[in-house]
């Protein structure tokens, strides 16, 4: 058993002590699922870094990182290239979406607090605020808002840090979906009944709902998404 007297050396940094690494590595996944770096844009390390005010190899190693999460394809002596949407991908991370949100929002109602009821409310009205300015931006971080407070209240810590990550990939696709057409105002619809259903306690009516609200996204992307890989 360790001794509490002795000082760790093993447990890792506070959450937030953030290396320029981190720093960079947030603000360019940020652009890119945002949409300010598009998707086959090649990456000026050079004009970035100026941006970023950080120097070549912090840069370097935030483009790895990103790299490993299939955000950009970075190759050695070659400019790298943020990734396209892919088909593949979109199935994979939707899919995977559908089965674990169901089963959170599922839960979640069945756990919900006032808290979890009222920062719903909250995101939803932001929201309907936010497509009224056509502020897609802010509309998809909502979005995340709206849905991550009912999965919190599942109490189901290891599948929301997954959901997490699945939704972190899914932001650029969100986006897309947002701005095609009536996406936005189709999805700030389901989001109603999402809500309603919550309120009532039908925590079998809210699986089905949340599925059916991913997979109709996933459908509409299918569309936005031509000729396999990009």
């Amino acid at each position: 058993m360790p001794d509490p007297s002795q000082e760790r050396t093993d447990l890792p940094p506070p959450a937030e002590y953030r290396t320029k690494v981190d720093i960079a590595t947030d603000q360019l996944r940020s652009w890119i699922l945002h949409g300010q770096l598009q998707h086959g844009e090649r990456l000026d390390q050079t004009k970035l870094a100026a941006a970023l005010n950080v120097s070549r190899m912090p840069l370097r190693q935030a483009l790895l990182r990103l790299a490993e999460e299939g955000l950009i394809q970075a190759s050695p002596h070659r400019s790298a290239v943020v990734m396209g949407l892919t088909r593949a991908e979109l199935e994979d991370v939707y899919q995977a979406r559908r089965a674990m949100e169901g089963i959170l929002a599922e839960l979640g109602c069945e756990r919900r607090t006032d808290t979890c009821m009222k920062a719903m409310e909250r995101a939803l009205q932001e929201q309907e605020r936010a497509l009224a300015r056509n502020n897609l931006k802010r509309w998809v971080d909502l979005d995340r808002d709206f849905h991550f407070s009912l999965y919190r209240a599942a109490g189901l810590q290891r599948s929301y840090e997954i959901t997490e990550q699945l939704r972190m990939s899914s932001d650029r696709y969100i986006r897309h979906y947002a701005s095609y057409r009536t996406g936005a105002a189709d999805s700030l619809a389901e989001h109603r009944e999402i809500l309603q259903l919550c309120q009532a306690g039908d925590t079998g009516g809210i699986r089905e709902a949340t599925e059916r609200h991913v997979l109709r996204g996933l459908e509409t992307l299918r569309q936005l998404i031509s000729g396999g890989d990009e």
